[in-house]
């Protein structure tokens, strides 16, 4: 189902321009059931850029008109949060405002609705937003969160590599290190790493921790796909 990550990766290696990488990333995500998809940048709770999007005619336009960055929960909720989040978790337990509502149901009427973002930690204070979501009432496509979160990342890397927004510096793991984020990629859990390895679950907290912190990355997530990008973890 969908776009293999390793063949996307691979795909991605060799790219030359943004437009082609961003082709080859509408691509992947149209197949996991995704109609819209947006790459922006937040600061302090605020839309500063749209690089790029695809959206119905009028909703971009709309959206900026009105400011709705000022109330939209998903760019609220970016700045803290550690990993990719459904737009319906961004409801508090005691629900959406009456301002917030209206802005879903806005969105709703324009073909935007049911999305998913990933937040990427950008340059300084800025975040770095992906999110897809439908333009038809219709059936949620599966939950393949951590799939669409690893391909987000590879698309992210790719692209702050050709536009220079992020610096390749070396990093040096230890082999344990790379032993647990080797493991990660197989989607084992710390226990499971920890039986492997002969090592205490808490050791193994320790080496993922001080990989992702050498890797510049938020979770073990992003510090996989960072690791497999620097020819650090195979793929």
């Amino acid at each position: 189902m969908g776009t293999n990550l390793e063949t996307f990766i691979e795909s991605t290696q060799s790219v030359a321009s943004a437009a082609v990488l961003k082709k080859l990333f509408l691509t992947a995500i149209a197949e996991e059931g995704y109609e819209n998809v947006v790459f922006a940048r937040a600061n302090n709770r605020r839309l500063v850029s749209v690089p790029w999007s695809e959206f119905p005619t009028g909703y971009l336009d709309t959206y900026r008109a009105e400011e709705w960055d000022r109330i939209d929960p998903v760019v609220q909720r970016a700045p803290s949060a550690r990993g990719p989040f459904r737009w319906t978790d961004t409801q508090p337990r005691s629900g959406f405002n009456k301002q917030e509502k209206t802005f879903f149901e806005q969105c709703r009427e324009l073909g935007v609705h049911s999305g998913i973002t990933i937040p990427i930690r950008g340059i300084g204070n800025e975040v770095d937003l992906i999110s897809l979501s439908l333009r038809t009432q219709d059936r949620l496509p599966p939950d393949r969160t951590t799939h669409i979160y690893m391909l987000s990342v590879q698309y992210w890397l790719k692209y702050c590599e050709l536009t220079d927004r992020r610096e390749q510096e070396t990093v040096a793991l230890t082999s344990q290190e790379l032993e647990c984020l080797r493991w990660c990629k197989e989607g084992k859990t710390n226990w499971e790493i920890g039986e492997i390895l002969h090592i205490s679950e808490k050791t193994v907290e320790f080496h993922l921790s001080n990989g992702m912190r050498k890797l510049g990355a938020a979770n073990r997530i992003t510090a996989v796909i960072i690791g497999i990008k620097r020819g650090l973890i195979p793929l």
